[in-house]
């Protein structure tokens, strides 16, 4: 049973040193966000699968206490990455439009005719 709690553990700090890691990435780098939320949605479903083995009755309250905070805190990134995301995509979705009006401008253009 520790077994497990210490897994548990162990895997709820994993997912909270990656959370960390991409919120404090800089929108223009190139940190792969496709590939760390496949990473993180694996390691969520170990962290179910290793709860579920857990005997929650069995837990002291001061480790159960220590888990929940853990938990609110995985939230409070989770929050924090989702407004980081949001922002770079109306960043993305800005470039975009520029890109295709500054396409449009070009695009009557002859270039043929200059000399």
């Amino acid at each position: 049973m520790e077994k497990f709690t210490e897994l548990f553990s162990e895997f709820l700090m994993k997912a909270i040193v990656m959370t960390e890691e991409a919120v404090q990435k800089d929108n223009n780098s190139n940190y792969n966000y496709e590939l760390f939320a496949e990473n993180r949605e694996r390691l969520i479903g170990v962290l179910d699968q290793v709860g579920s083995h857990i005997d929650w009755n069995a837990i002291s309250d001061d480790t159960k206490a220590d888990f929940s905070k853990r938990i609110d805190y995985l939230k409070s990134l989770d929050e924090k990455l989702v407004v980081r995301l949001q922002e770079y995509k109306v960043e993305v979705q800005k470039e975009i439009e520029n890109t295709h009006r500054n396409h449009n401008a070009v695009k009557g253009y002859n270039l043929n005719d200059v000399k």
